[in-house]
């Protein structure tokens, strides 16, 4: 009898956590424009959401990109994409795509912002005076809104489909491989979007029940629709599902990975259900629904892009991963969590009414810039 040995050597992992920060704050940017213009081109009488879908997806296109950079493991050579043509690389046409979103997602966002600055500089303080002079000037940016969300929603797409077939185009991971993997992330960041918007509508001064019972509504056939899309792709995902079923038998982190986020999805659903008929929402339970689904969403993109690496692309058995504590794992990871919160505060400091200001001063001082959206 003759044994034969198969040694494969251990591969450190190429694409860091940086990518998976990079996957879920994309995911809410264009998660967020797209709830933002939807609420707008319907015409919503509160234009809550829009303010809501503002901050979040200014902070998050603005953290996304950094992200993105440092996961290039030499920043500095990202002038490369510019200097040179590569029409077979998707990563050559998503750095003119990624930028081209930035600039239309600011422009949308700082326009839906602009009546809520001129509000809050209707004080005296520090702060007022920044906001007034974010409005640059007194004139009506409402006739640009509608074309320049529709820009931006498209630029949102070209992105959704970026992030998702560049991981796609990897042939040599079957769990990659698939056409599923786009439409699961796109399906997990309207979640994650809605999730983020559920929060921020709690924390942001004038909390709205119209706003979040919206959310809650979008939330539930959000949701339905990643169980529905997930057990398709268990069932008829071809060469991804088969890969995914082989390190759950091999691995015992993916197995473990794939449980908690399962039990997520299970607990999120059943908050789902919990109270549905009752009028008013207990706090607890939304937040739970909004950390739950923020979790699910960050999960499925560690679990795919990090967990998903451990498989060798030409070997047997699985690697080995362990977190690093430095800015490529922990660090980083808390890092760009925080750069996100730091930015919705300050956003969230320059939308909300002016305390300096009196009911009766700040409704005379958003009067004439009403009139003038009016017009």
């Amino acid at each position: 009898m003759t044994i034969n040995e198969l040694l494969a050597p251990d591969q450190p992992i190429t694409w860091l956590p940086w990518a998976v920060q990079y996957f879920f704050l994309i995911g809410l940017a264009y998660g967020a424009l797209w709830l933002g213009a939807f609420d707008l081109w319907r015409k919503a009488p509160d234009r809550r959401l829009q303010t809501l879908a503002a901050v979040l997806m200014m902070g998050a296109g603005l953290v996304a990109p950094i992200a993105l950079t440092a996961d290039l493991h030499q920043p500095a050579r990202a002038w490369h994409f510019y200097a040179q043509t590569r029409f077979t690389s998707i990563m050559w046409y998503g750095a003119y795509l990624l930028p081209l979103f930035s600039l239309l997602s600011m422009l949308l966002g700082w326009l839906l912002l602009r009546p809520a600055f001129a509000r809050r500089g209707a004080g005296d303080d520090a702060i007022a005076r920044l906001a007034r002079l974010l409005c640059l000037g007194a004139w009506s940016g409402e006739r640009w809104l509608k074309p320049l969300s529709l820009l931006a929603a498209l630029s949102g797409l070209s992105i959704a489909l970026y992030t998702g077939l560049e991981t796609m185009a990897v042939e040599a991971r079957p769990l990659w491989h698939s056409p599923w993997l786009p439409w699961l992330l796109i399906i997990s960041a309207l979640l994650g979007a809605q999730g983020a918007l559920l929060l921020l509508n709690r924390l942001l001064a004038g909390w709205s029940g119209q706003t979040e019972a919206a959310l809650l509504r979008q939330s539930r056939w959000t949701l339905v629709l990643l169980a529905l899309s997930l057990l398709g792709w268990a069932l008829f995902g071809d060469g991804s599902a088969a890969e995914a079923a082989a390190l759950y038998r091999l691995d015992p982190s993916w197995r473990l990975a794939a449980r908690w986020l399962l039990l997520t999805l299970a607990l999120l659903g059943a908050l789902m259900l919990v109270g549905r008929g009752s009028r008013r929402v207990q706090p607890w339970r939304l937040w739970g629904l909004a950390l739950l689904a923020l979790h699910l969403v960050w999960g499925l993109r560690w679990l795919v892009l990090i967990q998903g690496q451990l498989a060798p692309k030409y070997g047997a058995g699985v690697y080995l991963y362990q977190i690093a504590w430095g800015p490529e794992g922990v660090l980083g990871i808390l890092g760009t969590l925080g750069l996100l919160l730091a930015l919705q505060v300050a956003l969230s400091e320059l939308v909300r009414p002016s305390p300096s200001s009196t009911p009766d001063s700040t409704t005379q001082a958003s009067a004439p810039q009403s009139a003038r959206e009016a017009n």
